[in-house]
């Protein structure tokens, strides 16, 4: 029986490293894609941004058009007005002329307006271009090194899962299923017994079952914490001499 004690000492210590590997192997790529997605969602506020300014431009565009053409449309009302004959056609076309600069007035506040709205958009994509790059920098050599400890893990891994695979099969076929089902509840299977205590739980052993765990006669569950109880070899040494 203390073969099968020793060999369910490595196997859980083996699962032990197998889990903490496995912990990494899932929050590893976790992490990747939650720097991956940081980034990308930096992109896509700075194409919303830059959206917004192309919207904005357009519109300045248009303005411009206009401002142009109404002013044109002055220039020659104005080189018309020394051709005109009557007085009242005079008035129709000054009034005409009037009523387009104010227009031009509007359009000019309007203008400002979209310049300082595209103005402000640029400071922002700026800031944002800035901030992007410090992620991009600070991000993608993090993600390098999640992706370096990545393979490195991988390269341990699988030659620890076929370790594992070979010490699975000199366990006997009783035991296993107990192994697992403990291990599933407990995380831990073995605990060691040590003046009647066991240390995996802190309570007592009865007198009894501590002489029983002593022989490794059988399979002996802590009765609290159900481990699977063992002594350490001296403890073992130290009852055959007594």
């Amino acid at each position: 029986m203390r073969e099968q004690i020793s060999v369910l000492e490595v196997l859980q210590q083996i699962d032990m490293e197998l889990s903490e590997l496995e912990v990494h192997l899932t929050e590893y790529p976790k992490k990747i894609s939650a720097f991956e997605q940081e980034l990308q969602s930096s992109k896509e506020s700075i194409l919303s941004i830059n959206n917004k300014k192309e919207e904005f431009l357009k519109v300045k565009s248009e303005l411009e058009n206009e401002l142009s053409q109404n002013e044109e449309t002055i220039k020659k009302s104005e080189e018309r007005l020394f051709e005109i004959k009557t007085h009242k056609e005079y008035q129709a076309l000054q009034k005409e002329i009037t009523e387009t600069k104010r227009m031009n007035y509007d359009l000019e506040e309007k203008l400002l307006d979209e310049m300082e709205k595209i103005e402000k958009l640029e400071a922002q994509i700026a800031e944002k271009n800035e901030e992007l790059a410090n992620k991009e920098n600070d991000y993608q050599e993090k993600i390098s090194d999640y992706k370096e400890k990545l393979e490195e893990i991988k390269i341990v891994y699988e030659p620890k899962v076929e370790e594992k695979v070979k010490i699975v099969q000199t366990i006997s076929p009783e035991l296993l299923p107990l192994y697992e089902k403990i291990k599933t509840k407990n995380g831990e299977v073995l605990a060691i017994a040590k003046n009647e205590v066991c240390t995996g739980c802190n309570m007592n052993i009865p007198a009894q079952l501590f002489n029983e765990i002593l022989t490794l006669s059988r399979i002996i569950q802590c009765p609290s914490c159900k481990k699977i109880l063992y002594c350490e070899e001296e403890s073992n040494s130290e009852a055959e001499t007594e």
